[in-house]
């Protein structure tokens, strides 16, 4: 288990697999949609009278949403319909989006903020539990057991790239098609491929808690928590700081493809600190080039690809770690452990750039963040991973 990446079985790829896989996508494609999309509404006209950290506070307090229903999930799939407690989430979240639609449009300053931070607070909570529910209970009921790090691999892989076509879709779209009716049918899409999934009976158990940390948060997992937080908070401020930029987002589809394709070949047999310290220099060569040279072509093109392909790898060797570092029976929480980071990463990232703005000091943050995880990692949470991973 202490390879760079998993073999690729073709069995994993059955009917039921590939639905999940594609939903993941699907949910992740317009969830990134409407956070690009809420952006770049409440930055129009100076914020509608609101300060930059109202702002920033509307796009990115999904972040602390995505934890409230987390304790309830463990007791949700096994006292319904698991396949329909996902369903439920994804039908509350495209209400929600709906009503941010007419709230953006109808209303300004103070009942803007609050509307709107209570909105995708909530959001946030109904996205949560539907990646968990998703990710970490229907993907590993449709797998064989030999192949469930694979499947946690994969899905991840496809929710990755919604990261770069929910924004390229905001771009491509007039505003004011977005809520209607593209991102409804990215919903009504999500329901239809879950509808067809066929989800194995489970018995439940006797003693299910109605709170409790199973399906949620793996405490073990807190040092790679930390060390995951800088680099996808440098991702969420250079997606944030690109909203409007639809050359950004097709190089960082770039450099995630490049990034996936880097693991299967460059890094399969290499040093297993690798992959984090090469996509950590590769970040830090990005933000450097945004600060010297910011501006033209070249760099416009190449420091997002190059974003794209650390965030990448760092992405997938954390997951792995996060999977590796499970006791038994804890794979579902580490999924949904890792889930947590990288969203609660993204969405401070969102924060800052809708309180900062001025995008030298963000990349300058970026640029301190990425030095101090590489540090951080190799001499801190490298060796404790080692000595404390269950597998």
């Amino acid at each position: 288990m202490d390879t760079q990446n998993t073999p690729i079985h073709i069995r994993l790829w059955h009917r039921d697999f590939w639905l999940l896989a594609l939903a993941n996508l699907v949910l992740s494609t317009v969830v990134y949609m409407q956070l690009s999309t809420l952006a770049n509404a409440i930055s129009a006209d100076g914020g509608d009278g609101l300060s930059n950290v109202a702002q920033g506070a509307i796009v990115g307090v999904y972040g602390l949403g995505i934890f409230i229903l987390g304790p309830y999930c463990h007791y949700l799939v096994q006292r319904f319909p698991r396949k329909r407690v996902c369903q439920f989430a994804i039908v509350a979240m495209a209400l929600i989006s709906v009503l941010m639609h007419f709230v953006t449009a109808k209303l300004a300053s103070y009942p803007l903020f609050i509307t709107g931070v209570v909105g995708m607070f909530w959001f946030g909570a109904f996205f949560g539990l539907a990646q968990m529910v998703l990710s970490s209970t229907l993907v590993i009921d449709v797998t064989e057991s030999t192949q469930r790090t694979e499947a946690n691999y994969a899905s991840a892989w496809f929710r990755r790239f919604g990261i770069a076509i929910g924004p390229i879709l905001t771009i491509l779209c007039p505003v004011h098609c977005i809520i209607e009716p593209v991102c409804i049918y990215f919903y009504i899409a999500a329901l239809v491929l879950l509808f067809f999934v066929h989800i194995p009976f489970k018995t439940p158990d006797d003693d299910t808690r109605v709170f409790g940390l199973d399906r949620f948060l793996m405490s073990q997992g807190f040092v790679l928590t930390i060390t995951l937080l800088p680099i996808t908070v440098i991702l969420g401020m250079s997606a944030s700081m690109a909203f409007h930029n639809v050359v950004f987002f097709y190089q960082l589809a770039l450099g995630f493809v490049i990034a996936f394709l880097a693991e299967k070949f460059v890094f399969a047999n290499a040093d297993l600190e690798s992959e984090f310290v090469s996509g950590a220099f590769l970040i830090i060569a990005a933000l450097l080039l945004y600060l010297t040279r910011s501006g033209m072509p070249m760099v416009e093109h190449l420091s997002p690809c190059l974003i794209g392909i650390g965030s990448g790898l760092i992405g997938s060797r954390m997951l792995l770690f996060f999977i590796k570092l499970a006791h038994h029976c804890q794979r579902g929480t580490a999924q949904s452990s890792f889930f947590l980071s990288w969203e609660f990463g993204f969405a401070i990232g969102l924060f800052l750039t809708g309180w900062l703005v001025d995008y030298k000091l963000l990349d300058t943050i970026g640029l301190v963040l990425a030095i101090a995880a590489i540090l951080v990692y190799h001499f801190f949470t490298h060796p404790w991973y080692m000595r404390h991973k269950s597998r």
